[in-house]
């Protein structure tokens, strides 16, 4: 029997009897009891089971739970590191779909709508008008239309001067093409740089003038329409004179300012069509386009002299600045630029040579000349360096007591083969090239050398005279050099006499007067050389400390037959002994002119008729005797 059930029936029933009489039933409540107890065990055991088969879900689930929490995580710090670097490309992004609707943008493509005002882009067609050439784009679309997957590249021009460079690839999810990703990249700075670039290459940076290398391109571009329509055009090759005088008194400021003065009066005479262009310094080079004839050029080239002929106002003062032109013309000259160029140049030396101020028309002679020159020039430097060039001693006679009073060291030029080569040639080539202080260097060596040799002779102390030019005496290293000699050498400067042309008086003339009085010091006198050739003014005669005053030349030699040759030497003479200068009269060629000058009381004559230059050892015994001049005075 169940042990509950003895417990229940030991616990109430006090007869014994019952439990026998109704064993049948109590072994039937029995049998109930165990099972309900089994039913019970296994009610238990199913709940325990369930329990644990739910526990072991349930720590799934949070497992599941914690993951896909951690992934979500991932998923949106990735998110946001992909919307950070989409926004930090430092491009403009947009993603289309293969319809054209746009359907995600960066922070940049939000900020560039904006900016456009357009608010509501939807598809790329919104901001077509917004481009300065709209059909650039569509273009772009047909040839998308025949190859979906092409990359594209490029740059955009907007409406509101901005331009962006872009690149187009195509979108591929599960190897499908479902739309296009744009990216713009501002490139307007970039742009503007490469336009500053390109306008530097090709422009002069104080005038904005175009330089040679647009120049060229232009005459190129000019001749191939001249030689398809059969008209002409003109290269002028332009350059200032006497430009380096504002420069070294008024400084490159000034000299700037002048350049762009220039440069402003050129386009006042200049047409539409014709090119003025700045090659460096003070040179321009002006393309004439369509002219008719060599007189329109010759016009307008006038035009032009006329208009930089009139006084500059640089600097509180007022300067004077000519110009020399040279000119080529197509076709009958070249049908080259360069050589066009090239030509018009040589020309504009031969304007140069033949005064200045004026113009003169590219020949074949002109370039014959010009060979000859460079000829002359290499000679000329390879003269200098293998001491071909010596120096004569033209004697000064006193024409008071016609004795030799100094004399004039003349630079000579003979060459290796024998040939003599002018000093009217090869000066004027050492001034153009620079060489001219190589050969003032060696002018004064070699005559202060002379001096001290002479010094030690019995003769009297000699006087010499040197020329320097204006561009000489303006160099402070020849200056200097010139100090230096007279004390290697142990001579006076009173034994010097340094001849200036009167071109001196177009440079600085207060730099001109303090190098002069510097010089006046130790003893040396000054002659002006060419008196009456050149400018020939008054005002720098009584400015300038001078001793003595050389007649020119050119105003003796008609004296006997022309009467008004006659009135201007003695004028000069005249102006010589009233600013109380020693009148020297040079080229005396003949009796009638020293008799000429005698009688017009020059103080010196110089000459032919007189002496020649001549050789050091061949002068030396025609100078006084110092023991002669002492028995003179006694």
């Amino acid at each position: 029997m169940h042990k509950l059930l003895q417990r229940q029936l030991k616990r109430t029933l006090k007869d014994e009897a019952f439990e026998t009489e109704n064993n049948v039933l109590l072994q039937s409540i029995s049998d109930a009891y165990s099972q309900n107890e089994q039913t019970l065990k296994m009610l238990e055991r199913s709940l325990f089971l369930t329990s644990n088969e739910l526990n072991e879900r349930n720590e799934t689930l949070k497992n599941q739970l914690a993951s896909m929490e951690h992934v979500q995580a991932q998923l949106k710090h990735s998110l946001g590191l992909l919307q950070a670097t989409f926004d930090s490309t430092g491009e403009i992004v947009l993603v289309y779909d293969l319809e054209g609707e746009l359907i995600s943008f960066n922070s940049m493509g939000k900020a560039f709508f904006n900016d456009i005002n357009l608010t509501e882009v939807t598809t790329w067609k919104a901001f077509l008008d917004y481009l300065q050439d709209r059909d650039q784009l569509l273009l772009l679309v047909e040839e998308l239309k025949e190859d979906p997957l092409k990359d594209l590249s490029g740059t955009l021009a907007m409406r509101d001067t901005r331009y962006f460079s872009f690149r187009s690839l195509p979108q591929i999810q599960e190897g499908k093409l479902t739309g296009r990703v744009w990216c713009f990249h501002d490139v307007t700075l970039q742009k503007q740089h490469e336009a500053t670039i390109q306008y530097q290459a090709y422009h002069d940076s104080l005038t904005g003038l175009p330089n040679r290398a647009l120049l060229l391109d232009r005459i190129k571009h000019s001749l191939a329409i001249a030689k398809r329509e059969k008209n002409k055009l003109a290269i002028l090759f332009l350059d200032l004179d006497n430009f380096k005088k504002v420069n070294d008194s008024e400084g490159h400021e000034a000299g700037d300012k002048l350049l762009q003065e220039v440069v402003r009066r050129l386009q006042t005479r200049l047409r539409e069509q014709d090119t003025l262009s700045r090659q460096g310094g003070d040179e321009f080079v002006i393309l004439l386009e369509n002219i008719q004839s060599e007189n329109a050029v010759t016009s307008i080239c006038q035009d032009i002299l006329a208009l930089l002929k009139m006084p500059f106002d640089i600097a509180t003062r007022q300067h004077y600045v000519t110009a020399s032109i040279g000119i080529a013309v197509y076709p009958s000259d070249d049908d080259n630029a360069s050589a066009l160029i090239r030509k018009a140049d040589l020309a504009m030396y031969q304007s140069k040579a033949a005064g200045k101020n004026g113009l003169h028309f590219y020949s074949h002679e002109v370039e014959s000349n010009a060979l000859q020159q460079l000829a002359i020039e290499q000679a000329l430097r390879k003269a200098v360096s293998n001491g071909e060039l010596h120096l004569e001693y033209q004697p000064k006679v006193d024409l008071a007591s016609m004795q030799i009073s100094s004399l004039e060291a003349l630079c000579r030029w003979q060459r290796p083969n024998g040939d003599r080569v002018s000093p009217d040639v090869f000066i004027a080539i050492a001034e153009q090239t620079g060489l001219i202080t190589d050969i003032g260097q060696m002018v004064i060596t070699k005559t202060c050398q002379q001096i001290a040799k002479w010094n030690q002779l019995d003769i009297c102390k000699t006087t010499v005279s040197i020329n320097l030019s204006s561009l000489e005496f303006q160099s402070e290293i020849l200056i200097k050099h010139l100090i230096d000699s007279l004390e290697r050498f142990n001579i006076e400067g009173s034994q010097l006499i340094i001849e200036l042309t009167e071109s001196i008086f177009m440079e600085d003339k207060d730099s001109i007067k303090e190098t002069m009085l510097m010089l006046n010091k130790l003893g040396i006198t000054f002659a002006l050389d060419d008196f009456g050739k050149g400018y020939s003014s008054f005002s720098y005669l009584q400015f300038l400390p001078l001793h003595y005053l050389k007649v020119d030349k050119a105003f003796l030699q008609d004296i006997q037959s022309n009467a008004q040759s006659s009135t201007i030497a003695k004028t000069i003479i005249d102006i010589g002994h009233n600013l109380g200068l020693s009148v020297i009269a040079e080229g005396i060629e003949d009796q009638f002119m020293l008799d000429y000058v005698t009688a017009h009381k020059c103080n010196i004559g110089q000459g032919f008729f007189l002496h020649k230059p001549m050789m050091p050892e061949a002068a030396t015994p025609l100078l006084p005797k110092l023991h002669t001049e002492l028995g003179d005075m006694l």
